[in-house]
């Protein structure tokens, strides 16, 4: 972890207590405790991934600045646990392709329905689900990541053209089932074949970088806000692979973030 002087630094820089990113934050926090709830009750594996991983390493939370969490899961945990929050009570609601006609991607957003926010990119254009969430993505063995960069293409060129003509044009109902009904199936059937040491988001996917099984299982535990949570069994390795000297604090001027216009009540 990096030093407390340097974190308290970052946190009254992005994140000060009442700030309305801290706020974000914390509601994300919420959601993220009630999946790891439904997980461990299920005995469904999971675990911090990507951005979120690295904060819990380096910040023992948040990354100051972060406006989304993520974790990811095999396969066949996955679908237990959208089958599982598809029937959730609450504040909360699932958002995939099977409950939102305008949401075009392989994984799935755990939402809270007391918020709004909207995407500093724009895709999340003509979506039913506005509101704060989670990520939850699905991995599955791949060999090829050529086929992934080629289907996140294809997907980029359907969210250009949806945006263009409208969600409810010809050329969006015409691409939808030749992209998501045949081509992207048959690239994960291709991509799939054996059973490979590496494994990749879902396709169609712009997460192109292969996760490492040996650094996934068996699982840890890592603190995450005051609160343990699941992790890859090697972090180091994990985020070694990803990010490559992922202690270093990046130049303020030069960071982004995911969301803008939160809305919470």
């Amino acid at each position: 972890m990096i030093p407390e002087r340097l974190q308290q630094s970052l946190r009254q820089q992005f994140n000060p207590d009442g700030s309305t990113r801290r706020a974000h934050q914390l509601r994300m926090l919420e959601l993220l405790r009630y999946i790891d709830g439904v997980c461990r009750d299920n005995d469904i594996d999971y675990w911090l991934s990507s951005g979120t991983l690295l904060g819990a390493v380096r910040h023992g939370g948040f990354i100051p600045w972060d406006d989304d969490v993520d974790i990811e899961m095999p396969e066949n945990d996955y679908h237990r646990l959208v089958g599982i929050l598809r029937r959730a009570a609450g504040p909360y609601i699932l958002q995939d392709s099977s409950t939102d006609a305008g949401f075009l991607f392989p994984f799935a957003k755990l939402r809270d329905t007391r918020s709004t926010i909207r995407e500093a990119d724009g895709l999340d254009a003509g979506q039913r689900f506005s509101g704060v969430y989670v990520d939850i993505f699905r991995l599955a063995p791949s060999r090829s990541r050529w086929l992934h960069h080629l289907s996140s293409r294809m997907l980029g060129t359907e969210l250009k053209l949806r945006l263009r003509y409208g969600t409810s044009s010809a050329v969006a109902r015409a691409l939808r089932p030749l992209l998501h009904g045949l081509i992207f199936p048959l690239i994960r059937a291709v991509d799939g074949l054996g059973h490979p040491a590496l494994l990749r988001h879902t396709v169609p996917s712009y997460f192109l970088a292969p996760r490492h099984r040996s650094d996934l299982f068996p699982l840890s535990e890592i603190d995450f806000e005051g609160i343990s949570l699941k992790a890859p069994r090697d972090c180091d390795a994990y985020l070694s692979h990803l990010y490559g000297n992922y202690m270093s604090i990046p130049d303020p001027d030069r960071i982004q973030v995911h969301t803008s216009d939160v809305k919470l009540w």
